[in-house]
């Protein structure tokens, strides 16, 4: 890993911290950045329990996540270059993960997949 690519990944996970409160999650563990070798969203599945449905996030519903956590635009700016996926894994009517799949693997040596739960009360 380069040093460049080390620290594009620290500013990445600095804000992933951010993240999490501002979508309106009750979690312990409210947003997480996983590197890794899968290639598209989809393919992240085994990531979740098997119970869970991928589901497509419309352009209003990112717009309005960008809007409530400023951390999220912000790490969408940083990612700018690389080609972005954005989708819903949800377990029902009240718990999801809001998650962002970035094609960084030429940039940063792997791919980036952002996940944040959220739960609506």
């Amino acid at each position: 890993m380069t040093p460049e690519q080390f620290d594009a990944i620290n500013r990445l996970f600095l804000l992933t911290f951010q993240v999490g409160d501002r979508l309106g999650s009750e979690s312990s563990d409210p947003a997480q950045l996983l590197l890794t070798t899968h290639t598209d969203l989809d393919s992240c599945r085994a990531l979740f329990p098997k119970d869970y449905s991928l589901e497509p996030l419309d352009d209003d519903r990112w717009a309005e996540y960008l809007g409530d956590a400023p951390a999220l635009a912000e790490m969408t700016r940083e990612m700018d270059d690389c080609s972005l996926t954005r989708g819903v894994y949800r377990q029902d009517e009240v718990s999801w993960w809001i998650c962002a799949f970035w094609d960084a693997h030429e940039r940063l040596g792997l791919n980036v997949l952002f996940r944040a739960h959220r739960v609506e009360t």
